[in-house]
């Protein structure tokens, strides 16, 4: 077995939880990625995939009888981590399965708890990325501030752009919100409506089998594929060369996502953005909700309550994975 079961099982429950971020309001499944240390193996495991990977594959299904062929194929999984891909790949999917309906559910009815319960978890687990830089001056600090901005900024200018339909667009869309996805406190349907596409995209979804919206949706998924491939090496050249101001900047990012986080809004007058079946995206409207301050002490016991239970799980997560490096 390629990977212990200890660690199988570690991939699996931190999958689950880069997955459940991704339900969750202005966040991305890369802010998980990163506080559970993650985030440098993921995007080496990404970058890692080639033409070689390709041809290599290929050659294991017209060629599987042949013992070179398997020992290729053998060394090319265990180059790009295939088995860290397949496991944390697994652990996203249960999440979606599992827990799409319930954090929709805890969203729709309980939507200051479900935040500052995420505030709490994310607050412990800052200090992975924390230690993860290693020169503390002044200049790689002052990183963070562009970080925070880049999370905050967007939130002011929801829903201002009409979008357009035009495939081009569609394309640098792709690109540009595939590039959001792979940084932690960004989430892609975040900058989707800052452009806003994210409704004509729904639209083109619920209607995928006219020629406009297939030419739409392939322009838009190519230049995701283009996006992912193209950023992803960048945020490794950008590790390999500048590690302690990207981590800086990263840290930043998800500082940030504390703002699209506050568990006190507006929500009511949220943008309201209709899914493909005609249900309110209720994480479109809270993500787009203005933030208040609580009315009473009252309206904020239960989110506290929430937030301290989510700093309680964090630490409990820190302290797992603390245990399983040392082991």
């Amino acid at each position: 077995m390629p990977l212990t079961k200890k660690e199988i099982l570690f991939c699996i429950l931190n999958g689950f939880l880069i997955g459940i971020a991704n339900l969750i309001p202005g966040v991305s499944g890369g802010t998980f990625a990163l506080i559970l240390g993650l985030y440098d193996r993921l995007i080496t495991a990404i970058t890692s995939l080639n033409l070689e990977t390709i041809k290599v594959s290929l050659s294991l299904l017209v060629g599987f009888w042949k013992e070179e062929v398997r020992t290729r194929f053998a060394l090319e999984m265990k180059r790009i981590d295939f088995w860290f891909l397949v496991f944390l790949g697994i652990g996203l999917l249960l999440s979606v399965v599992s827990g799409a309906k319930l954090i929709q559910y805890l969203l729709q009815n309980h939507p200051e708890a479900t935040l500052a319960l995420f505030i709490g978890l994310i607050i412990p687990s800052l200090v992975v990325p924390y230690k993860l830089i290693e020169k503390h001056s002044v200049v790689v600090w002052l990183f963070l501030l562009p970080g925070i901005l880049v999370t905050i900024v967007p939130s002011f200018f929801m829903g201002e752009n009409t979008g357009s339909e035009n495939p081009m667009f569609a394309f640098v869309t792709g690109v540009v919100a595939i590039s959001a996805m792979i940084l932690p406190g960004i989430s892609g349907s975040y900058i989707m409506l800052v452009l806003g596409e994210y409704q004509i995209v729904i639209g083109k979804l619920s209607t995928i089998l006219e020629p406009s919206s297939i030419v739409f949706l392939a322009a838009f998924g190519f230049g995701c594929l283009l996006g992912l491939l193209i950023f992803t090496h960048i945020v490794k050249w950008l590790f390999v060369k500048y590690k302690s101001h990207t981590m800086t900047f990263l840290l930043g990012l998800i500082l940030g996502s504390f703002f699209i986080l506050w568990p006190f809004k507006d929500y009511a007058n949220g943008q309201t953005v209709v899914g493909r079946s005609g249900e309110v995206k209720r994480d479109i409207q809270i993500a787009t909700a203005k933030n208040i301050l609580p009315k009473d002490v009252s309206e904020a016991q239960i989110p506290i309550f929430a937030l301290v239970f989510g700093l309680v799980l964090g630490l409990g997560l820190n302290r797992l994975e603390s245990l399983q490096e040392k082991k």
